[in-house]
């Protein structure tokens, strides 16, 4: 009764604070109860409340951080490390970070080739009606290889019979859904600018499609100017691009690309290297879009100094924004410098320049515009559209983390020991940070603030004693009496447990794995050795590299099929229906990659058939082929089930018309080498398929590589396959 009667008041008491602040004070505001800001309404009130004083950010920090963790430990990500580290290796002296970046940057004439088809196309549909301008990485020249293509389409139709944007938006949208040279379209009507993403299906790359604003294409042509005065720019711009990327810093409900750019700019003109947009556009005529000047002219910028290097200016990046007071700053690339955020747009002329442009965009469009978004963790303002701020998808999680990452990346371009080994500075950088963060958040978990700060005194103390304790040790072995016996060595001394800095981190593994405990049987070192090998032995032949797989287990179907058609007629029960099942799936497989794909299969394991191998008791552990083709018959290719004829018939019906057709088109025509393996199961219950790419492959297993294409296209192969086509109708015999 005690308890229900203190809930009841704790409600109450919530309900009275609720109602008291729903009441209007005599100047129709509402306050703050952490801070007394002010506030015009009780929702924006609330909102300040969650965003600036909530302590569930670092709850939801933790969660990012195991995400992250889980990620990075991947093996997957461990191969491409492994993989980068030994182009570093490689890379000449000072050439490091364009080593990086050419490993990690996006084919430019693919991206280009793409936007060709793609404009001529939607032109050819629209018979003219508009323009297709390109936009984003594609004209900065920032693509990595998982990068889209954005594009713009304009209007040239300014008659009183066009139509208008929301038509326009409905007739791309209905065509490139019924057009067989997309798919995965759908469209996303209530963002700010709305956009049309859909899949380009003969390259693979993804389409970001914008009919209403054309200011991105006017942002990204000065990024491209700017980056062309020179290649430090390039190479700070698409390795910190890079850096964010890696780091998930950059993502959907995150930093955008376009965020970071506008961060980077700020920061030059923070060194002195970029005059504001203000200065730039002093002495240009106004180009007008919608109200928004984008007139510049880098005609009186000096060039940044020849001592400066591309390291010196991704280390001056992590400077300025480690120690950043994001919640309270507004970065204005406009004006080139920061200004508060709480009077920045509330005191009336404080920024003039951002007034008139409100105006001028409320007559260029006939519609207020929306003011800039202040209520946000991080406001980074358009560098030209001064409204808009490019940071307000930033959450506070998003923040805590983007600054964990900005001070460890700060600490590692001061350490000298880094900096003087670039190979292990960019491996830490993009791969290391990580794991570091993981070790800063696992120390904190396990020791509370308390403990830290005892831990931290006692080491204090321990380094005050330790020349105390050298100078009685030398004492007690002056006065010792003189032995011709050397006297045994003095146990080493324990080191105190401290938290790991940039510096105490290993940048590479130990070369050596540590040495037997003595206490630890020949037998279980033998153990622990074979297991060793084991996990390691599939990397051993080559070159490191990572793989595809994908695992294939029998369904209930499966089973009835094999029982009902072939089980029932043999006689011979020595193995299960499993053996049955893997028997009949690997020779399926076998059929897909050379019927139905065309590969060239060379067997490489087992070696020959042997008597064993063929006797219908046994099965190989593993089939081993190495496979090649120089035409491309996975792509657009149709997985959709047909009633008029068998799956097989209709899939071998494609690849017929592919290899007629294909060859003669540049498009089509790949070099794809590689070793597919086949594992099967002890019990049978399982195919485990594993694709490699050669040690000559240098696209690898890359997003849009041959490799990656092909073995998507063969899981959904195999998601569509019918069991039972491939007992009945394929006449499938042991």
């Amino acid at each position: 009764m005690a308890l229900k009667r203190r809930d009841s008041q704790c409600s109450q008491m919530e309900m009275s604070d609720l109602e008291t602040r729903t009441r209007p004070s005599q100047d129709d505001s509402v306050r703050c109860k952490v801070c007394e800001a002010t506030f015009n309404t009780l929702q924006d009130c609330l909102a300040h409340e969650l965003l600036k004083h909530t302590i569930k950010p670092q709850k939801k920090l933790r969660k990012c951080l195991d995400a992250i963790t889980k990620l990075f430990a991947s093996e997957q990500i461990q191969c491409e490390r492994r993989v980068l580290k030994a182009t570093l290796a490689q890379a000449p002296a000072g050439q490091h970070l364009r080593a990086i970046l050419t490993f990690y940057a996006g084919n430019c004439s693919e991206l280009s080739a793409c936007f060709s088809q793609v404009r001529d196309t939607l032109q050819k549909q629209l018979q003219g009606r508009v323009k297709v301008y390109p936009f984003g990485s594609l004209v900065t020249g920032l693509a990595l290889k998982d990068s889209d293509i954005d594009l713009f389409l304009e209007q040239t139709d300014v008659s009183s019979n066009a139509i208008s944007h929301r038509q326009l938006f409905n007739k791309i949208y209905n065509f490139l859904r019924r057009s067989e040279c997309f798919q995965d379209v759908f469209a996303i009507r209530h963002a700010r600018v709305p956009i049309i993403r859909c899949k380009h299906v003969y390259s693979g790359l993804s389409l970001d499609i914008n009919m209403s604003s054309p200011n991105s294409t006017y942002n990204s042509r000065f990024v491209a100017e700017l980056l062309g005065r020179d290649v430090r720019m390039r190479e700070l711009f698409l390795f910190l691009k890079l850096w964010a990327k890696k780091l998930k810093i950059i993502g959907s409900g995150s930093m955008t690309s376009y965020c970071l750019i506008t961060l980077i700019i700020f920061g030059l003109q923070q060194q002195r290297l970029l005059p504001s947009i203000k200065q730039l556009q002093a002495r240009c005529p106004v180009v007008e879009v919608m109200g928004v000047n984008y007139a510049y002219s880098f005609q009186q910028v000096r060039p940044i100094p020849a001592g400066v290097t591309s390291l010196d200016l991704i280390s001056d990046f992590f400077a300025l924004y480690h120690k950043m007071n994001f919640e309270r700053k507004l970065l204005s690339p406009y004006l080139g410098y920061a200004l508060d955020i709480d009077t920045a747009f509330s005191v009336p002329g404080t920024f003039p320049e951002y007034e008139q442009q409100l105006q001028a965009m409320a007559k260029a469009t006939g519609e207020q515009p929306e003011p800039f978004q202040s209520q946000r963790c991080v406001c980074v303002q358009d560098p030209f559209e001064m409204q808009h701020n490019v940071g307000q998808s930033i959450s506070i999680t998003n923040l805590c983390y983007l600054r964990e990452c900005l001070v460890l990346a700060h600490q590692a371009c001061c350490d000298k020991k880094l900096v003087a080994a670039p190979a292990k500075l960019y491996d830490y950088l993009i791969f290391g940070l990580a794991e570091q963060l993981l070790q800063s958040q696992r120390i904190e978990q396990g020791h509370p603030a308390k403990v830290r700060r005892q831990v931290s005194t006692r080491e204090q103390q321990q380094d005050a004693d330790k020349p105390k304790m050298e100078k009685t040790a030398q004492i007690l072995v002056d006065a010792a009496p003189k032995s011709s016996t050397p006297a045994p060595k003095p146990a080493r001394e324990a080191k105190p447990t401290k938290v790991p800095t940039t510096a105490d981190m290993p940048t590479e593994p130990p070369a050596e794995p540590p040495a037997e405990s003595p206490a630890e049987s020949p037998a279980k070192s033998n153990d622990k050795s074979k297991e060793r090998l084991s996990s390691t032995s599939s990397l051993d032949n080559g070159p490191v590299m990572s793989m595809h797989v994908h695992i294939l287990k029998p369904t209930n179907n499966d089973l009835k099929s094999l029982r009902a058609d072939l089980l029932s007629k043999k006689t011979n029960t020595e193995q299960t229906i499993f053996f049955y099942w893997a028997e009949c799936y690997v020779d399926a497989i076998k059929d897909i990659l050379v019927n139905i794909y065309g590969l060239t299969l060379k067997q490489i394991e087992p070696k020959e058939e042997t008597p064993s191998m063929a006797a219908p008791q046994t099965l190989p552990q593993q089939y081993t082929w190495l496979i090649n083709t120089s035409v491309d018959t996975w792509s657009a290719r149709n997985f959709q089930r047909s009633t008029k004829q068998s799956f097989f018939a209709q899939q071998l019906q494609q690849t017929v018309e592919f290899i007629k057709t294909r060859p003669a088109n540049a498009n089509f025509v790949v070099n794809l080498n590689g070793r597919f393996s086949v594992i099967i199961g002890a019990d049978y219950k399982e195919l485990r398929l594993e694709l490699q790419p050669m040690s000559s492959d240098a696209l690898g297993l890359q997003r849009h590589s041959p490799l990656t294409k092909f073995f998507k296209s063969l899981k959904n192969m195999l998601c569509n396959y019918n069991f039972k086509e491939k007992v009945i109708s394929m006449q499938y015999q042991r």
